[in-house]
């Protein structure tokens, strides 16, 4: 069963991400890969926010269509945000970049392919995290690993108030349909913050991982 933690204030918060440029490529066997902690620190004129992505994994699989085309991650992990100063809480939105035959910045060890950097907004629509993902070569789409509804409305993010908050999410699945090359992921969790001098998105992304 796929278990999806919010925390509010008083609870422990982070949304890690790592740099996007010179990240290292993690094979994914069969098993489930743990993929190392990430944290960023953004100091702004009024104070300091600061994200951290732990405890985070990845399972995949094969799908149930069992073609050599689509197959299945898992993905589990924690995120707590940090505020201090007069940064006094965010809005916090987490998921995963999947891209087919795509290299998630330079030098990722995988050969041939799309090279293609991203900036911190969402390449391509954004998907649901419990279906497939139709990708073609050079494709890249957002699965959103937070969802919650709010006045009868979804949305793929929450907001915090005080200094600290988080999401702590497990077994959530997404699955890639169609990409005859590699398929690659790694999570991107995204603070924007509000003050009398800064209004923004402070953007944290995990170590990028194969997913066959």
């Amino acid at each position: 069963m796929n278990k999806r933690v919010v925390r509010g204030a008083a609870a422990s918060a982070a949304i890690a991400g790592a740099a996007l440029m010179g990240a290292s490529l993690v094979p994914a066997p069969a098993n489930a890969v743990s993929l190392p902690s990430v944290t960023k620190v953004k100091n702004l004129p009024e104070g300091k926010v600061t994200i951290k992505l732990y405890n985070e994994s990845a399972r995949i699989s094969k799908a149930v269509t069992s073609t050599a085309l689509s197959r299945e991650v898992r993905v589990s992990g924690k995120v707590r945000v940090t505020t201090s100063g007069d940064v006094k809480g965010g809005t916090v939105s987490a998921g995963y970049i999947v891209g087919c035959q795509v290299n998630f910045g330079a030098d990722m060890g995988a050969k041939g392919g799309i090279s293609q950097k991203f900036d911190g907004s969402d390449p391509a629509p954004s998907v649901s995290g419990t279906g497939g993902i139709k990708l073609g070569p050079g494709q890249a789409k957002y699965a959103p690993i937070v969802r919650s509804v709010v006045d009868d409305t979804e949305t793929n993010s929450f907001t915090f108030g005080n200094a600290t908050g988080g999401v702590s999410y497990s077994g959530e699945r997404f699955g890639v349909d169609g990409c005859a090359g590699y398929a690659q992921a790694r999570a991107k969790v995204t603070v924007r913050v509000s003050t009398d001098t800064y209004v923004g998105n402070v953007t944290l992304y995990g170590k990028p991982f194969s997913i066959g």
